[in-house]
């Protein structure tokens, strides 16, 4: 420990805040680099919810912990998928409440979750000249809201993009393009968007 020194500390101020994304300086547009907009587990590890919790009880939990997604993991922490606010509170639940044929008050974030294989994923090498933009597009284009980032070695998830927090960032309306294989999947989108 002798090489190292003590740094100069001292107390708080009074009227001291918490340095938010709301009231940060930091000013992000579809120009900036692509990592400005990415959730790094290596700044805020992600939020692991266990497959059999309810979906009142998950809603309460990302309601407590101010999380949009969380990520859907087995008993063995093996990731699963992924479930966001918007999806608990959306009319999908009802949907597959009647298609399953299971009351609501049963279901577990597994039964409505965005599964693993639905989900695509972007080395982060490819982010060192990625944009904002260039996610935005990707992500509008394939229809997806969530684009996991995989590190190189050893591979793994070490974050994510949120398409909807990128839109509330740089202020930039959404316009997913990905088409609908049914009258049903145009009707879902319109509500999951109404209802973010």
């Amino acid at each position: 420990m002798s090489k190292y020194q003590t740094i100069g500390s001292q107390a708080l101020a009074k009227n001291t805040h918490f340095n938010t994304s709301l009231d940060s300086d930091i000013v992000i547009s579809l120009d900036s680099p692509a990592s400005e907009a990415m959730h790094g587990f290596h700044q805020v590890p992600p939020q692991l919810i266990d497959s059999n919790t309810g979906l009142d009880d998950a809603m309460l939990i990302m309601k407590q912990t101010h999380m949009r997604i969380s990520f859907v993991v087995d008993s063995y922490n093996n990731m699963l998928g992924l479930i966001s606010k918007a999806r608990l509170a959306s009319s999908y639940v009802l949907k597959i409440s009647a298609r399953k044929g299971i009351h609501r008050a049963d279901m577990t974030v597994a039964d409505i979750m965005i599964p693993l294989s639905a989900l695509s994923s972007v080395n982060e090498l490819a982010l060192h000249t990625a944009r904002v933009g260039d996610i935005v597009k990707s992500m509008e284009t394939s229809g997806q809201e969530h684009l996991l980032v995989v590190s190189q070695t050893p591979e793994r998830i070490c974050g994510y993009f949120d398409l909807i927090d990128i839109s509330r960032m740089i202020g930039y309306q959404l316009n997913q393009v990905k088409s609908a294989n049914s009258f049903s999947e145009i009707v879902d989108s319109l509500w999951h968007h109404a209802e973010i």
